[in-house]
Order: C-alpha cells, then sequence, then structure tokens
C-alpha cells in the first residue's frame, strides 16, 4: 500500500498563524514547555497547537509535521 503525502503547497495554507509558530519554535528544538514559557501560553495548548497541525496536514508524528514545514517553506531547513 502506498503512503499518499499531503500536497506540499497546501501546508502553509492549511496551518492557523500561532500553528505556524508553534511548529517553527518546534523545528529549532524548543520543547513544549519552553514554547509555552516563550509564547506565554500553557504546555497544555502547545501540545493541542501541534496535535491540530499535525491533523491538519496528515502528518503521523510532530518530526514529519517539522519536516513537511521545511519542505513547504514554513520553516528553514
Amino acid at each position: 500500500m502506498a503512503i499518499l503525502e499531503p500536497d506540499i503547497s497546501d501546508v502553509a495554507h492549511a496551518l492557523t498563524p500561532r500553528q505556524t509558530e508553534v511548529v517553527r519554535l518546534a523545528a529549532l528544538g524548543l520543547t513544549a514547555k519552553e514554547t509555552a514559557r516563550r509564547l506565554g501560553i500553557s504546555k497544555t495548548t502547545v501540545d493541542e497547537h501541534l496535535t491540530e497541525a499535525r491533523r491538519r496536514v496528515g502528518a503521523s508524528s510532530k518530526s514529519h509535521l517539522v519536516g513537511l514545514a521545511v519542505a513547504a517553506g514554513i520553516v528553514a531547513g
């Protein structure tokens, strides 16, 4: 069975500005706790943003999400 990858051009449009910000910080290697501190939100909210971003773009993991974001040009590679 073939694995279907999301259309990279749709990734940037699928995420809200806050989700994009959280994904960018994840790509920099920040933990959810560090991201929460930096953005002034709870760790739970960061986790929810990452989960929803993964769902929106069809990513199977946080690493996959970051990879798609890099491929889409949302974050520097």
